[in-house]
């Protein structure tokens, strides 16, 4: 069935509702959610809009991610994230399992993996400081909608011609405030943040 978020079809889902598989990385992913949330770079806006997500690769075409609408929860047990065990970006649908169905941004993030398959962990922040910091120095971006096959499209276009390990922070300059970082583990796309963040707080 069609998945839709602030009445827009964003992509298909076709979810088993049943317990999601135990992935051992849990504590450590949800360790950098805490951290990320009490920086206020995930979480839900005034008006009850959440925003921001994490995911980490299980397999070649398989990878746990945040379930959708848990972004005002401080914590997040291992049954709020949701395990992808397939996508096709033709059917633009993802394949999967949990108590929760996957964020928004699932297939976003199933891109990023396909760039490349040492890439193990993907962030989604916002944050209006760093994204400003970001379009002021031109860092790598996208126009693109959040969500949408054109986001996809973006993102596979932008890496035909960047090495994705020197350029693993990107901006998403049609979902204001939106910023997508992404490393060969959970500790390398933490540090990419940081330094973007560094960068931000050195300019302002």
């Amino acid at each position: 069935m069609p998945n839709i978020i602030d009445g827009v079809i964003k992509y298909h889902v076709s979810h088993t509702q049943e317990q999601a598989p135990y992935f051992e990385e849990y504590d450590a992913l949800e360790a950098l959610r805490a951290r990320l949330f009490a920086l206020g770079l995930v979480g839900e806006t005034p008006d009850g809009i959440g925003f921001g997500n994490l995911s980490l690769r299980a397999d070649e075409k398989s990878f746990f991610i945040t379930a959708t609408q848990t972004g005002k929860q401080e914590q997040l047990s291992q049954g709020e994230y949701t395990f992808i065990e397939n996508y096709n970006f033709d059917a633009f649908t993802v394949f999967s399992k949990g108590k929760l169905q996957p964020s928004s941004e699932a297939l976003s993030h199933a891109m990023i993996y396909e760039l490349h398959p040492d890439i193990q962990a993907v962030i989604h922040i916002h944050s209006a400081p760093i994204w400003q910091m970001m379009m002021k120095e031109k860092y790598l971006s996208t126009c693109a909608e959040y969500g949408t096959a054109e986001m996809v499209s973006e993102i596979q276009a932008l890496y035909q011609t960047h090495d994705p390990f020197t350029h693993n922070v990107f901006a998403m300059k049609g979902h204001e405030n939106g910023v997508m970082i992404f490393g060969k583990d959970i500790a390398q796309a933490e540090h990419s943040l940081y330094r973007a963040l560094s960068v931000c707080l050195s300019s302002c």
